[in-house]
């Protein structure tokens, strides 16, 4: 209770504070791509994987980040954390986590449509120039993402994403 409390107040923090520098970056001349998403569905780690060769055909780098609520998940092929990594005040205690909020993305893909507490922390400290959400209701999230994708299904939610930015000029 007191960690929500504290991730939320910390999270409207760094929405204010952050004075990232966002701007549009050309597909073509984008080379750092970040993808971050929860590991609370089934197949979406299978996504993020799909999502990662996509790119990597395009010569780009990518690093993943996946949040699992309960435990570290060790099976999956990128870096993971978990409730376990925050202390008591909604900080981060993994220095891999800081270190990927504080990337230079080109673009930070967040792949769940509703992000959690831990996420939208994540999405508000981040520098990237331009963070993208596949939100169902970009109200509620709209001040985390400078790019909204809309899916219809998530079957097509790799193709969706990967059609909007190679179409950024």
């Amino acid at each position: 209770m007191v960690l929500g409390q504290a991730l939320t107040y910390k999270t409207k923090k760094f929405i204010k504070r952050n004075n990232a520098s966002r701007s549009n970056v050309s597909f073509e001349k984008a080379n750092q791509f970040g993808v971050i998403f929860s590991n609370t569905t089934p197949g979406i780690a299978q996504l993020a994987e799909t999502l990662k060769k996509e790119l990597g055909t395009c010569n780009k780098q990518v690093k993943v980040l996946a949040y699992d609520r309960n435990v570290e998940v060790k099976h999956l092929p990128f870096e993971s954390f978990s409730r376990k990594d925050l202390n008591f005040w909604g900080s981060f205690t993994k220095s891999s986590i800081e270190h990927f909020a504080n990337s230079n993305f080109d673009f930070l893909i967040c792949l769940d449509a509703t992000p959690s507490d831990v996420v939208q922390n994540v999405l508000a400290r981040s520098q990237a120039k331009c963070r993208v959400g596949v939100c169902t209701n970009a109200e509620a999230f709209g001040n985390l993402f400078e790019l909204i994708v809309h899916v219809a299904n998530e079957n097509n939610l790799v193709d969706s994403i990967y059609r909007y930015l190679k179409n950024i000029r």
